[in-house]
């Protein structure tokens, strides 16, 4: 028999896989986690919804642990921050593929469950993960990730019609992808536990905050009483608070991709409520001019303050920032 193409691909991504632990490659990871993506979502259908699985398919259909297995120990053996986030983008992305397939009519777990990547990538700690290792190596590059993914979730659910059409909650409860999703749900709580021990910043508590609120609102939403207006209005609040917090963090430190992130997601929300609602043409032509003259004098003054700032200075606060 042939092998079919994202079988192939999955070997292929094992066998350079291999060679990477061997040669202690960063490069040769991140295309064997390229190979084995390839081959994840090319056989999509047939790993979710065949019924006849190889053995390939079986290993496929628990990706987001068996991700983390496979890249996490060679992305510590390389110290590569570049493979890490590959390997983080790998596990999510497959954790949400694998909450499609437990969607059920009227279920709660996948809309509960959507937040668990961020709770995931904002509880990391490398600490927990090493043996006598204290630096922080990973752990800013997945509370970034994690903010990130924050926004845009925030972002998608702060629309009406999110909260007013519930039809995707129709297909059949597919177990066979639970295991994986059960044993990151179990990281994510023990995470939590072993970062809320310690004394807790203030953004962990927010983002901690954050994420309780949105599983009681997705809860309450689907299983006590529909809030199709107030729902989106605590969402709309959450990208408000979380984009000015990154912004405040961003003039701190002088990051620019934090600045300019935090200054997208503002903008976007105001142009996206400006398109949602029925708004007069001239106030929301008003609006628009001076959104957009705003965004535009903001990145000029910072360009400015952080080219000034010497680079001793930018690189001891982004330090500070990250203990």
């Amino acid at each position: 028999m042939v092998p079919e193409i994202h079988s192939i691909f999955f070997l292929l991504g094992l066998g350079g896989l291999a060679i990477a632990y061997r040669l202690r490659l960063a490069s040769l990871g991140m295309l064997a986690i390229v190979l084995l993506g390839l081959g994840y979502w090319s056989g999509w259908n047939q790993i979710y919804l065949g019924r006849h699985l190889s053995i390939i398919d079986s290993i496929a259909l628990q990706m987001p642990i068996v991700a983390a297995i496979l890249f996490l120990p060679l992305a510590y053996r390389c110290r590569s921050q570049k493979l890490f986030l590959l390997n983080a983008i790998a596990v999510c992305s497959a954790l949400l593929s694998s909450l499609a397939e437990i969607v059920t009519k009227g279920s709660i777990l996948p809309s509960l469950l959507l937040i668990l990547p961020a709770a995931l990538l904002w509880s990391y700690d490398d600490t927990l993960w090493t043996i006598g290792q204290r630096e922080k190596l990973f752990q800013p590059i997945a509370r970034r990730l994690a903010v990130l993914y924050l926004g845009g979730l925030f972002y998608w659910m702060s629309f009406h019609w999110v909260w007013g059409d519930l039809a995707w909650y129709s297909r059949i409860l597919e177990w066979r992808s639970l295991p994986s999703v059960a044993i990151l749900s179990a990281i994510a709580i023990g995470q939590w536990i072993y970062l809320l021990i310690q004394t807790p910043q203030l953004k962990t508590v927010m983002i901690g905050t954050m994420i309780s609120v949105s599983t009681i609102v997705n809860f309450w939403h689907l299983r006590v009483q529909p809030i199709p207006i107030f729902a989106p209005l605590v969402f709309n609040a959450m990208l408000v608070i979380l984009s000015i917090v990154t912004l405040r963090d961003s003039l701190k430190t002088g990051e620019r991709r934090a600045f300019w992130f935090s200054i997208m997601f503002l903008s976007v929300q105001i142009l996206s409520r400006l398109l949602e609602y029925e708004i007069d043409s001239p106030l929301r032509l008003l609006i628009f001019g001076a959104c957009g003259i705003s965004a535009i004098a903001a990145g000029l003054w910072f360009e400015h303050r952080v080219r000034v700032l010497p680079p001793t200075e930018l690189k001891h606060l982004r330090t500070a920032a990250h203990r």
